[in-house]
């Protein structure tokens, strides 16, 4: 059976949710926050209370447990494939705890496969997080609102804010391509099964006319902004009027506090 693609990433969900009430300006500022310090500290205890938060937060948006999960799956893959790299070539020059295939699997290789896994783990959690209780629109008006000062510095706020927009909207886009093209090739007799290699070569190939497809429709999407008279560098209104509340500023203030509080209790 032909199963459809389960994976949520940039397809937001409508629901009634605290996080999805809340102003997207509201979110973006703690998670930048998160995203910044998780790149300077290597504190176990930081990832895994910052990680615990998020996935709580997931399932507090209510889109359900098991959807959740089974978007992770693709993501842990690729935390596998990177915590292997680093479990093979970095932190070559520290003590040596083990080999595996006649490599030499080191302390800091141990180290540095744990850092990279669980900032990556973080990572995708906050854009599952953003995008799945935040509209596409609502995410680039919030950037553009945030980045407006910077257009006194002649930097295209607004043209960030739609490059932002068409992003998050060719995620699903090209997803769904992904799977109507492996279908295609599964009617066709193409057989993805065999070990890992094998499916990893396989699906490789369904890369080419991916890109292809990404390449068509960025240049019908650049013929039909061009039809409606679209213009770069242009002064632009916003569609709806959202406003910072009490509500926002005190998730703002308070999450920024309790971020802060852990990073400095934890290095």
């Amino acid at each position: 059976m032909i199963q459809q693609s389960s994976i949520f990433l940039g397809q937001y969900r409508p629901l009634d949710s605290f996080l999805h009430r809340l102003d997207a300006r509201a979110k973006l500022a703690p998670v930048v926050l998160v995203m910044v310090l998780a790149l300077f500290t290597t504190s176990f205890t930081f990832y895994g209370i910052i990680l615990t938060a998020l996935l709580a937060a997931l399932a507090s948006s209510g889109v359900g447990f098991a959807r959740i999960s089974a978007s992770f799956k693709p993501v842990l893959f690729m935390v596998a494939i990177t915590a292997l790299y680093h479990l093979i070539f970095s932190a070559r020059d520290t003590d040596a705890v083990f080999g595996i295939f006649g490599f030499a699997i080191t302390t800091g290789g141990i180290e540095m496969a744990a850092y990279f896994s669980l900032r990556l783990l973080i990572f995708v959690s906050i854009a599952f997080l953003v995008t799945l209780t935040s509209s596409p629109s609502d995410l680039a008006e919030a950037l553009t609102r945030l980045a407006r000062p910077l257009a006194k510095l002649r930097v295209p706020v607004n043209d960030l804010g739609l490059i932002l927009f068409m992003a998050i909207r060719f995620v699903p886009i090209l997803m769904e391509e992904f799977v109507a093209i492996r279908n295609a090739q599964l009617i066709r007799g193409v057989d993805f099964g065999g070990n890992v290699i094998s499916r990893i070569r396989k699906t490789g190939y369904l890369l080419v006319p991916v890109f292809m497809a990404a390449l068509a429709r960025a240049d019908d999407l650049a013929v039909a902004m061009e039809a409606r008279g679209y213009r770069g560098g242009v002064k632009r209104s916003f569609y709806s009027h959202s406003r910072l509340g009490p509500v926002e500023l005190f998730f703002v203030l308070t999450t920024v506090a309790a971020i802060t509080a852990v990073y400095l209790g934890t290095k």
